[in-house]
């Protein structure tokens, strides 16, 4: 049965305590249910991170999707499971988290499973997905499952953020949309991201001046360096993460309007009725196809800002 994330978390303490926890589990669940809190949450508790802020402990490690192609390479494992062989700076445990499990490459999950399945002493392996069904079958025997539900309040909050009411503005423009309410979009889309991007910057950089004070005596330069090359990869996957997040957002408009014009709703918010109603179904499924161009192009690393911009000219003014 799929739990609330603070449930399975109180189920995970429990288990600690009684010295019965695992040494590797899958957290699945779709978005909103807290996989990424969970792992967080567990990992402070196993390594006793001050203040559950697990970002500031050295014996802490994590992998996600950095390529291009948004997968998880093969040396990125090895990478990490280096970091496991070798003892902890601090205590006698150490936790790795693996984001997006369903994103491994073949090559790379094939290198993980003996670590996986014979962890060093003292070493907590955490995979997250919300794909399980996408997790190779291997990897799965090696884990015990935590399925996750989403929190209604967090799917509450994803629903309300600004960029979805000023698209559906974009959309519901008088006259219909056109090339100024494109470009105004783009460049609110444009300021998001930026912005996500400085201030993740700066918060990682802020972790890792906090792990250098609190650890100088245990950390050499080759950590630091390493350290260095990480945050600025995290940094990355973090952003187009959440690029793709509000992609997602601008989707679920034009596919819930999409639904509208097939099947209509009369618990159907005025604002998706009138897209639906201004569009039409051949409309909107050229406008899902352009967004879909969109993503392609940001996946094969075209520079960020000209996609964005001839893509939500083709989104909103020109499908």
């Amino acid at each position: 049965m799929a739990l609330l994330k603070e449930s399975a978390l109180e189920r995970l303490g429990a288990a600690r305590s009684a010295d019965r926890l695992a040494h590797a589990y899958l957290v699945s669940g779709p978005a909103g249910s807290g996989k990424d809190w969970l792992a967080g949450a567990l990992a402070a508790e196993i390594l006793g991170s001050p203040g559950g802020d697990v970002s500031l402990h050295p014996d802490f490690h994590s992998v996600e999707p950095e390529s291009k192609s948004r997968r998880i390479l093969i040396e990125q494992v090895r990478e990490l499971e280096r970091s496991l062989q070798m003892k902890p700076l601090r205590g006698k445990t150490k936790v790795a988290v693996l984001r997006d499990a369903d994103r491994l490459m073949p090559q790379a999950a094939n290198a993980f499973l003996k670590t996986l399945e014979e962890p060093p002493p003292g070493v907590h392996i955490l995979l997250t997905t919300t794909l399980r069904e996408s997790v190779l079958p291997t990897i799965l025997s090696r884990c015990i499952t935590i399925p996750l539900r989403a929190d209604s309040r967090e799917k509450t909050a994803q629903a309300a953020h600004p960029l979805e009411k000023a698209f559906k503005d974009a959309l519901l423009q008088p006259g219909g949309p056109e090339t100024t309410a494109a470009l105004r979009f783009s460049q609110l889309f444009k300021a998001e991201v930026a912005e996500l991007r400085e201030k993740t910057s700066s918060e990682l950089g802020d972790t890792l001046k906090e792990q250098l004070k609190h650890y100088r005596d245990s950390i050499n330069s080759d950590w630091k360096e390493s350290r260095e090359d990480q945050i600025k990869a995290q940094v990355e996957s973090i952003v187009l993460r959440e690029r793709e997040r509000l992609l997602g957002l601008v989707g679920g408009v034009l596919a819930s309007a999409l639904r509208e014009t097939v099947r209509p709703s009369a618990g159907c918010c005025p604002e998706i009725r009138r897209i639906a109603e201004a569009n039409g179904a051949k409309l909107l499924l050229r406008r899902l196809d352009a967004l879909a161009r969109l993503r392609r192009l940001l996946g094969a690393g075209v520079q960020e800002t000209l996609a964005l911009e001839s893509g939500f000219l083709q989104i909103i003014a020109a499908p």
